[in-house]
């Protein structure tokens, strides 16, 4: 029983290394893309909103819908890797029942929602995605400015 509790640890921590190595790519991504985005938006601001700034503004729409996929991607990848960490919790659990994994897992869950009622329900992908959506509309705005006025 020893070694199958081992194996399943092992398979357990797999699982959450993969969906850290996940949040490290996004991070890495969604910062990359906060850096150009800037750039972007200072280069527009020094030179106006003259038609060769769409150059500039188009692509800040591409970059973030591009951020927005990628976030939900990862947050897809994610959920599975977290899914299968907490499957190999159980059969765990099944194996050495006196651990209490699933008990002490739903009694910090609902302390957690007490303790943080409002924010409890905010996903944090769907903030990632936000701010990525704000770089595609900040993009999208500039560009229909740009559009309104030169053209």
């Amino acid at each position: 029983m020893a070694d199958d509790v081992e194996v399943l640890l092992q398979m357990y921590r797999e699982q959450h290394d993969q969906a850290r190595q996940l949040e490290t790519q996004r991070a890495t991504l969604s910062n990359l893309i906060i850096v150009i985005a800037s750039a972007a938006l200072g280069f527009t601001a020094q030179h106006g909103l003259e038609t060769i700034m769409l150059v500039v503004t188009l692509p800040m729409v591409g970059l973030g819908v591009y951020g927005v996929l990628a976030c939900l991607k990862y947050h897809e990848r994610s959920v599975l890797h977290h899914r299968a960490a907490r499957l190999f919790s159980c059969r765990i659990e099944e194996r050495l029942p006196s651990l209490l994994i699933s008990d002490d897992w739903a009694e910090l869950h609902a302390r957690q929602r007490l303790r943080f009622p409002k924010i409890f329900k905010v996903r944090l992908y769907a903030l990632w995605i936000a701010l990525h959506a704000g770089i595609a509309a900040s993009g999208a705005t500039l560009s229909a400015v740009v559009f309104a006025h030169g053209l």
